[in-house]
């Protein structure tokens, strides 16, 4: 029973030092890389407060849940759909995951905030999906390690 118990803390405990790292390394692709090759930063807190219809000086909150998504909800679901799927987690699930993650990103939450389908297939477009793989690669490759 013990042993149960602390094979679930360390499950947990790998999954957020997985989301930590890929979040960090997904942060430095939106805010540095980008500025290098967009001119700017990528803003998913400014899209996220106008997916929820919030006034700019509410981009806090958007900062909060962009950060609380990469730290929990994303780690979560890659570890649920790996385990639903019997996938190991490592660098490639973790690519494919940060594809997913992208599509839904671009076809859904995009258009949602305003924009166009696809960043509007243009530098956005591959700046995100550069960003999403190097989330997912990085989450993939910590939790494997971990384990």
């Amino acid at each position: 029973m013990l042993n149960a118990i602390k094979t679930v803390w360390q499950e947990r405990i790998n999954w957020l030092i997985a989301g930590i790292a890929a979040t960090i390394v997904l942060t430095i692709f939106m805010e540095g890389i980008a500025r290098l090759v967009l001119g700017g930063p990528m803003k998913p807190a400014a899209m996220i407060c106008a997916i929820l219809g919030l006034d700019p000086s509410f981009l806090w909150l958007g900062e909060i849940a962009h950060y609380a998504t990469g730290l929990i909800a994303f780690p979560v679901g890659f570890i649920l759909i790996c385990t639903l799927f019997k996938v190991r987690p490592a660098v490639g699930s973790g690519l494919a995951w940060g594809a997913l993650l992208w599509v839904i990103a671009a076809v859904v939450f995009v258009p949602l905030s305003g924009g166009p389908l696809f960043f509007g297939f243009g530098k956005t477009m591959m700046a995100s999906l550069v960003a999403h793989l190097a989330y997912g690669a990085v989450l993939g490759f910590i939790y494997q390690r971990r384990q």
